[in-house]
């Protein structure tokens, strides 16, 4: 099966001149074929008919001849009469035999007085009645006829006889030679007629298909000229129309996706309206409220004035009926009966064939679309089909149209509500951002106005402590330590607010430096080691390179790491571990801030950072938490616990430093399996030796 799907795919693949030209010369040799077959075997049937008719009658009269002669042994008289038989051309051989095969008389003298034993002599001396064999005399197929020699009804002899097939044969193949040669010269006049009448069947294919495919690439202008009545100028002229019909409405839908403005939208329906279906004239009626009377919104063709001012009214006149029933009508004579004012505009503008279909809109006929023609003949079917679709496109156009004069309305409505709500809205952000203002200066005017009488205060509770103002009693020395830590608490909210109000106000300066991160880490762990110590906490640095070194602020750095280690020991419980670690990353990952890269701008080269992490064994946070973990004053809420000491912005501020120094930070936790906070920071060999002014001061 694929063999032959193969064989029929390359068949199909061949020019129809070509297999045109295969099948007329199949058919014309199948033709001859079956022709020569049939006259031959014909002709051969009737050759060896004639030459068995001749072969009998000539053995007979031998036989009848030789009687007289065998019965007296007069052999004289027996090679007189097979003499006169060899004479004739196709004769090969004459033979009287007697009974034993002996021949008593041979046209071939030598042969006379030979007994013969060979099948064919065996099978004559056996006949009865005249026979005829087949068999060859010098290589020379001949046919052997055979009767016995009758005296009294009794056989005495055989007489035989041979006659040459040659003349058969040659006859035979000058037919056959002749209907070969009328063959070939039909076969020559076919194929001249083929080419001759398939170039003219062809060409005009050949232009539909280049005029298919000048369609398919968008020329909607190519006709096809074809001067034949026959199918094929019947197809020329469909694909003629179907050219023109596409053209028309790509111009349409050109034309109508080009404006929305109604009035130009109603004129190009009725310009093209009439030129598709060959009308005189066009309008187009328009209903835009349900069951109010209608006016013609546009029309072209038209010579007369009453049709501007025409009122049509649902249900009256045939337009109205139209519009009332949403059914199309095909007039011929246009003639109105019930409505004056219809009646006068057809008369008017000498209408005498009229189309008219329904424009709908969401199941209601919003309008008609109507086209007239002047001479007499009424509208084809197919002109009320094309008519309806265009009425389609019509009724699509109309609904854009309108649905654009809407949102037009509704526009400039919304224009003017969003400028109002702009307007309230600029002001309540002006009001905000004073209130920002005034809320960042009050916190910083509030916060270094408590941190003069509150270092008063931890100086106070110090010099009593160490008994300046005498000795103090342990009741009073408890007390004052709780003073004391109160007021490093209270210290510490102070400068956490004093560094969100600067950051916020952009007045943190960053001074980078190379930093050794070990050193740093190092640093930060032995300041925290007494607090893990309490708490029985292990704190270690993970760090597997000592010798990687980050750009950035030391002191804002310090703050950050002392804050998450702060925070992990915090929330780790007894016996926990808390572990630091630092490592060489190629990029940020995700999200990283790279406005705030400390790389040149446009720099090529790539970014390479440290990145410091600090992992718990605590008991981690909820995963609806994480998202607002970096939040100004969020702090995890845990079911059943207190809330946890702290102001809540630790984290914010850790997150504002990172981001200032070209770094970013994030968090990975999962309830019960601990937290791992990490920030990034650029790495010193990532950068040239000019230190961006960006990173100099924020």
């Amino acid at each position: 099966m694929g063999v032959v799907r193969r064989i029929g795919e390359w068949y199909g693949s061949w020019r129809l001149q070509a297999r045109l030209t295969l099948q007329i010369v199949t058919l014309i040799t199948a033709l001859f074929g079956l022709l020569l077959t049939v006259v031959l075997m014909i002709q051969e049937a009737a050759l060896h008919r004639t030459t068995q008719e001749k072969g009998f009658s000539l053995v007979r009269i031998f036989a009848f001849s030789s009687v007289q002669a065998v019965l007296a042994e007069d052999f004289l008289a027996l090679r007189e009469l097979v003499r006169s038989l060899v004479r004739q051309p196709e004769m090969r051989y004459a033979m009287i035999l007697d009974l034993n095969g002996k021949a008593l008389m041979h046209s071939r003298m030598e042969s006379t007085g030979r007994i013969f034993h060979d099948p064919v002599t065996r099978r004559a001396l056996a006949a009865t009645q005249p026979m005829v064999q087949e068999t060859r005399s010098g290589g020379e197929p001949v046919h052997d006829f055979t009767t016995p020699v009758l005296v009294l009804n009794e056989r005495r002899a055989v007489a035989r006889i041979g006659i040459s097939f040659a003349n058969e044969a040659r006859l035979l193949r000058r037919t056959r030679n002749a209907i070969l040669a009328l063959g070939l010269l039909t076969l020559a006049g076919g194929l001249f007629w083929v080419r001759v009448h398939v170039r003219r069947l062809a060409a005009p294919i050949q232009a539909l298909a280049e005029g298919a495919e000048s369609l398919s690439r968008g020329d909607l202008g190519r006709r096809i000229s074809v001067a034949r009545q026959d199918e094929i100028g019947g197809l020329a002229d469909a694909f003629n129309r179907m050219a023109e019909s596409l053209q028309v409405r790509f111009q349409l839908d050109r034309e109508l996706s080009s404006s929305l403005n109604l009035r130009t939208v109603l004129d190009t329906l009725v310009h093209h309206a009439r030129r598709l279906i060959r009308g005189d004239l066009a309008f187009l009626v328009c209903c835009e409220e349900e069951g109010k009377p209608a006016a013609v919104l546009a029309h072209t063709g038209t010579v007369g004035k009453a049709v501007r001012s025409w009122t049509i009214r649902p249900g009256l006149g045939w337009t109205g009926r139209v519009l009332a029933e949403g059914r199309p009508w095909l007039l011929c004579p246009a003639l109105s009966t019930d409505d004056p004012a219809e009646t006068r505009v057809l008369a008017e503008e000498k209408v005498h064939a009229l189309v008219l279909v329904p424009i709908r809109v969401r199941e209601r006929c919003l309008g008609v679309l109507a086209v007239g023609r002047w001479q007499d003949g009424p509208f084809l079917p197919l002109a009320q089909e094309v008519l309806e679709r265009l009425a389609d496109q019509a009724a699509v156009a109309l609904a854009n149209a309108m649905a654009y004069r809407e949102i037009e309305e509704l526009t400039r409505s919304l224009e003017i509500k969003v400028a109002q709500r702009t307007a309230e809205l600029s002001k309540a952000n002006e009001r905000l951002q004073e209130l920002d203002r005034l809320k960042s200066e009050f916190v910083s005017n509030v916060s270094h106005e408590l941190r003069t009488p509150l270092t008063a205060i931890r100086m106070s509770v110090e010099n009593l402590a160490d008994g300046v103002a005498g000795e103090i009693a342990d009741p009073v020395r408890q007390y004052l330590s709780r003073i004391g830590s109160n007021t490093e608490r209270l210290t510490r909210l102070i400068s956490d607010l004093l560094d969100l109000s600067r950051i916020e106000a952009g007045r943190v300066h960053v001074l980078p430096e190379t930093i050794p991160v070990a050193s740093l880490l190092r640093d930060v762990l032995d300041s925290l080691r007494p607090v893990a110590a309490e708490k029985g906490l292990e704190l270690s640095d993970a760090s597997a390179d000592r010798s990687l070194r980050a750009v950035a602020g030391r002191d804002q750095t310090f703050q950050v790491l002392t804050n998450l280690v702060g925070n992990a020991i915090k929330f780790t419980p007894v016996g926990g571990r808390v572990t630091v670690a630092a490592r060489l990353a190629e990029e940020q990952g995700s999200g990283g801030a790279e406005e705030n890269s400390p790389l040149p701008p446009g720099s090529s080269a790539p970014q390479q950072f440290i990145e410091i992490a600090v992992e718990d064994t605590g008991e981690g946070i909820p995963a609806e938490e994480l998202h607002a973990i970096f939040d100004k004053f969020h702090q995890v809420r845990r079911h059943g616990r207190a809330k946890a000491q702290g102001t809540g912005l630790g984290l914010a501020i850790s997150k504002s430093l990172i981001e200032l120094m070209g770094g970013r930070i994030w968090v990975e936790s999962r309830l019960g399996h601990g937290s791992r906070f990490a920030f990034t920071l650029p790495a010193a060999e990532a950068l040239t030796p000019t230190v961006p002014q960006s990173l100099r001061s924020v």
